[in-house]
């Protein structure tokens, strides 16, 4: 069996290849940044919860109790 060279590509043939536009994935969540301003006391009660719980973010435990009211909204 003969073994034959392994052409490299060009740049132009790299580029003309082409690949996905990350816009055009349409299964990726899609994640916004934004400030989120609270009272201190809210923040206090906040990591009193936090304490009791292991592995739980404050950002996590944000996003959770969003959910449950969104829910609750909508029943």
């Amino acid at each position: 069996m003969a073994l034959r060279k392994l052409e490299k590509p060009s740049v132009d043939q790299i580029i003309d290849r082409g690949g996905e536009v990350s816009s055009e994935k349409s299964n990726e969540k899609v994640w916004i940044n934004f400030t989120l301003r609270i009272p201190k006391s809210l923040l206090d009660r906040i990591d009193i919860q936090l304490e009791n719980r292991i592995g739980l973010s404050k950002t996590a435990w944000i996003l959770e109790a969003i959910q449950e009211k969104l829910i609750m909204d909508q029943e």
